[in-house]
């Protein structure tokens, strides 16, 4: 009895010792962390570390968070502390530069007006009040830095961001970016193919978005020189191109220079030539054949890429019997196709693609290339010459065969790379005499015949993709701009992808850090389960959507007209017919909202299970020892005792 009583008063001692050592240990190691985890998870990479001592000016991090807002939301509530923990660690090895400022923005307060002023974007949540997660950096020569909204599905990208904008704002000019193209992509004069007359164009839109952030540099001439501050290189339908040209980039990726290359098998936003007889017979491919072959990609100009299972919806059929079809050269490429490993794609939800190309990697080649935008295995390569051919897009589906291939629409392509040009400089290739036999090789001025740096190549097999009228619309009002609406994330994806080129060597190595993601497998079936049965419920809806369109155009196209007032008469089956329509869609809106309610509350509820099993764990497992060791020594004092 008296040996029952001991153990359990140690226990209890025990209990009081653990939670005195938690107080104390609090209070007087505040400052002080141990990171056991197994990716240094809360450790700032050296990289990270320079760039917070960095800044010339203090800096004023503001982290917007709605912790009221949030209550019982466990996935908000671990992300907001993981960034807020991450914003102290910033500050703490910034040695005085970096401030670190809380708000909390509740509904209708002031807070919440200057988050929103500042271009912050909130999350719907209960009551109509919004959760806001969001960073403003600011420094006090008035740079300015916004995250909008942490990404809650990309942890691993969160001291990326935040190491970006530090830097950013420590950065007092702007990066140079070096543009060669051979379309127009600039604002200027071009000639209109259908008139034949000198028109003034406004320029591509995502060269403007470019220009917010970079010194963009055109290179234009028969022979061009690559200016040494040159940050990123952008090559954009790099069409018959001089050998002198093709050396020139061969030799500045071969040096390390980080480089963005965009071709395409079939170049719809490429304007004929007017002395053309027939625009379908020309060609719109570009390509870097040389260059390529001695990296080691493979890219045919003569194949476009469909995707039956990706592919947008067109317009086909004769005037007044138009009707939605699926068109596969032309998609949509979601999550399905985009990298979340990688952080110029891993933070997108959607890109605009069209009669895109796909690269691959030679058997024989020493360098990598990383897929970072695929198709699914729904895939078939199609000739392009016959889609410029094509009068009818249902043409293509016509025989459509997917051959189970994922193909690869962008890739990075790193390692070490061969030279083309291994002979040197061709421009400086002696002209041959009459008594030369064959051409005269070129002198080698001591030209560069492998990287000697890792090289770093974003490669992408479509341009279109940049064009305006695949990613966004652009709103009027009497000829004044209102505002660009997107509707596709593609320039934001050339914007991200050269801000991590143009980014210091510090930063890259904040993204080259491992993923250190360990997602509980029963979360992550239970998530993709349901996030399976929306997207086809989704689909579904749109469907319906596209079907009832499709009949109110024919309803209107059967109305009939009042002779003495045009006025649209409809009968009343046609109202009671898309009353009917109308009450669908409420309905299957609503079942969509039940179908994430449901997906919520599953891993809401589940995440709360798995916090109490981290909270409670450790100190049940330690009591558990105790009240092994205080029954080993109760059974010994009695073994003792008989003895």
């Amino acid at each position: 009895m008296n040996a029952r009583f001991a153990g359990l008063i140690s226990l209890v001692l025990l209990g009081i010792v653990l939670v005195g050592i938690n107080i104390l240990a609090g209070a007087a190691f505040r400052s002080t962390r141990l990171d056991l985890t197994e990716a240094g998870l809360y450790t700032l990479t050296e990289g990270s570390r320079r760039i917070a001592k960095s800044p010339p000016e203090p800096v004023t991090l503001t982290f917007y968070y709605s912790e009221r807002a949030a209550q019982g939301l466990p996935q908000v509530q671990s992300i907001a502390g993981r960034i807020s923990e991450l914003l102290d660690e910033f500050a703490r090895h910034s040695q005085g530069k970096i401030v670190v400022r809380r708000v909390d923005p509740q509904a209708f307060s002031e807070e919440e007006d200057r988050a929103v002023q500042a271009g912050l974007v909130g999350l719907p949540a209960r009551a109509g009040e919004s959760i806001y997660l969001g960073l403003v950096a600011t420094n006090t020569v008035g740079g300015r830095e916004v995250i909008p909204l942490f990404d809650l599905g990309n942890e691993r990208f969160l001291e990326y961001d935040v190491a970006r904008i530090i830097q950013s704002l420590a950065t007092t000019t702007k990066p140079v970016l070096t543009l060669l193209s051979s379309l127009q992509l600039d604002a200027g004069m071009t000639m209109d193919p259908q008139t034949g007359r000198p028109t003034q164009t406004r320029g591509w839109g995502f060269l403007r978005e470019l220009r917010q952030t970079y010194d963009v540099r055109v290179l234009r001439g028969e022979t061009v020189t690559i200016p040494p501050e040159t940050s990123v290189l952008l090559v954009v339908h790099p069409k018959n191109l001089n050998a002198s040209i093709q050396y020139t980039i061969d030799q500045w990726v071969l040096a390390g220079g980080r480089t963005m290359i965009f071709v395409d098998p079939l170049c719809e936003s490429e304007q004929p030539t007017p002395d053309s007889p027939d625009p379908r017979l020309q060609d719109r491919s570009s390509n870097l054949e040389s260059l390529f072959r001695a990296w080691g990609v493979e890219f045919d100009p003569s194949k476009v890429v469909g995707d039956s299972q990706l592919a947008a919806r067109v317009f086909a059929g004769a005037r007044g019997r138009e009707q939605q079809i699926a068109f596969p050269p032309y998609l949509m490429i979601d999550a399905r196709g985009l990298s979340r490993d990688d952080p110029a794609t891993g933070k997108f939800s959607l890109f605009n693609i069209a009669s895109a190309g796909t690269f691959a990697l030679a058997p024989s080649a020493g360098a990598t290339l990383t897929p970072i935008v695929q198709t699914t295995e729904q895939s078939q390569l199609l000739d392009a010459r016959s889609l410029l051919m094509m009068n009818d897009p249902t043409q293509v589906l016509t025989g459509f065969k997917p051959d189970g291939v994922r193909r690869t629409v962008a890739a990075r392509l790193t390692g070490t790379l061969k030279t083309a040009f291994p002979g040197g400089d061709p421009a400086s290739a002696k002209p041959a005499d009459e008594t030369q036999q064959g051409p005269v090789a070129p002198a080698d001025s001591g030209s560069l015949k492998q990287s000697s740096k890792p090289a770093n190549v974003l490669l992408v097999a479509d341009v279109d993709m940049l064009a305006d009228r695949f990613w966004m619309r652009e709103q009027t009002l009497g000829g004044v701009s209102l505002g660009v609406q997107k509707f596709a994330e593609n320039a934001d994806f050339v914007v991200t992808a050269a801000d991590i080129f143009s980014g210091s060597g510090d930063l890259l190595t904040v993204r080259a850090r491992g993923d250190f993601l360990r997602p509980f497998t029963r979360v992550e079936a239970l998530r993709r389960e349901a996030e399976a049965k929306y997207r086809a419920e989704q689909e579904e809806l749109e469907t319906k959507l596209r079907e009832a369109e499709a009949r109110i155009s024919e309803i209107q196209r059967q109305r009939s007209d009042t002779p003495t007032t045009g006025a649209i008469v409809l009968t009343d089956e046609q109202k009671k017919e898309i009353e009917g329509f109308l009450a669908q869609k409420v309905e299957t809106r609503r079942q969509l909202r039940q179908v994430q309610f449901n997906l919520r509350r599953d891993v809401e509820e589940l995440g709360a299970w798995i916090k109490v099993v981290n909270i409670a764990g450790v100190p049940v497992v330690m009591i558990g020892i105790a009240a092994v060791w205080a029954l080993v020594r109760s059974v010994r004092r009695r073994a003792g005792t008989r003895a």
